[in-house]
């Protein structure tokens, strides 16, 4: 695979089209991992990855602190944003949005128990993780039962990894590459040791390890991109190392895991975000909604899921669906789910980080 420094062409913008697809894969991966134990048949009986739930979690951290240094690392490092002010534009962004979809989850699960179909796990339904989940603490290790809107513990996580980042980055941004790949090695070898000492591996810690999960991760990512800055991958390259990745993740995730799989696994996710941050494609109007509907369909997926798949499991209690027109209906709440994403982005989230950024942002004259 070939590899070489990128031309200061200013179009189109190495990793633009790419990164953004790239994310709403891996929300779309959650998705199918969340909606999956509903469909007539196991999705991860048919697709053994698809077990797997922590790869696009993982994925999804790493992707986080790379793109945030990628963003945000010069501008720290140079001095142009303040680490309170960068702190402050992060949680303003996720936190709305999230504040929108977890009442939305609270109304379905209010007007469902009064209908006299409360929901299956009421334990993961409480006042105080509620409570605990608006204030984006949940994943801070407080409680040890995931609930509510349940992958949103990342987003808890990642506002302590973001109060690291503000306070770092602007160091590590001026590491030379020998560094950087001793600071990755540490990291990894620190989340790998940490993982042993609790007794489970490091990839999937459980819930209340979360910010030990999250924050290794995240710094990975951060360091990937410091280390690989600059360095562009022709198109060809770009789908052959995809393909690679992809047939790696695909395979080691279908066996029965080790920590040696699970590091192998990481690096070639960490493969997919180095390829997909070199290449240059052209950035239409659709690779730039998939960017800004992939927070969306990350949040409202569970909420949709909710709903959709209740009615599908009622419809199998009443009427006994053949397997063919069971996972039409299964597909159907799939649909429903992305389509709800980019209904969520264009009513709720965009125009919510809009109105942010005009009253908050914007009188700082710092540069987003």
């Amino acid at each position: 695979m070939s590899v070489s420094v990128s031309p200061l062409a200013p179009h189109p913008r190495a990793g633009g089209a790419s990164l953004d697809v790239l994310r709403f894969l891996a929300a779309g991966f959650i998705l199918l991992f969340h909606f999956g134990e509903s469909a007539p048949r196991p999705l991860g009986d048919l697709i053994p990855v698809l077990w797997q739930g922590w790869l696009a979690t993982d994925f999804f951290l790493m992707l986080s602190g790379f793109i945030l240094m990628r963003a945000y690392g010069p501008r720290l490092a140079e001095q142009r944003v303040s680490p309170l002010s960068f702190v402050s534009r992060r949680i303003l962004r996720l936190w709305p949005s999230h504040i929108v979809a977890l009442l939305l989850l609270l109304a379905v699960v209010t007007l469902a128990t009064l209908q006299g179909h409360p929901p299956g796990h009421a334990e993961k339904y409480t006042v105080s993780g509620f409570f605990e989940q608006l204030m984006l603490v949940h994943g801070w290790g407080i409680s040890q039962i995931p609930g509510w809107n349940v992958p949103t513990w990342t987003l808890s996580a990642l506002v302590v990894c973001y109060s690291l980042f503000s306070l770092s980055a602007g160091r590590v941004y001026r590491w030379n590459r020998a560094a950087l790949v001793v600071g990755i090695v540490a990291i990894l070898g620190l989340g790998l040791a940490l993982g042993a000492l609790i007794g489970h591996a490091f990839v999937d810690l459980p819930f209340q390890y979360g910010l030990i999960r999250a924050l290794p991760l995240f710094f990975i990512g951060a360091l990937l991109e410091r280390l690989t800055a600059g360095v562009g991958v022709s198109q060809r390259a770009y789908f052959a190392g995809m393909a690679i990745s992809g047939f790696i993740v695909i395979v080691l995730g279908s066996l029965p895991r080790d920590s040696a799989s699970d590091v192998v696994i990481l690096a070639a996710l960490a493969t997919v975000l180095v390829l997909s941050a070199g290449v240059r494609f052209h950035e239409s109007h659709l690779t730039k909604r998939l960017g800004r509907a992939s927070y969306a369909l990350f949040l409202i997926h569970t909420v949709i899921g909710a709903i959709a798949l209740g009615v599908d499991g009622m419809l199998m209690h009443r009427f006994a669906l053949s397997e063919p027109v069971h996972w039409i209906v299964w597909g159907l709440c799939v649909a429903a789910a992305i389509a709800a994403a980019f209904v969520f982005e264009a009513c709720v989230d965009r125009p919510l980080s809009q109105w942010v950024t005009a009253r908050l942002i914007a009188p700082r004259k710092d540069p987003d």
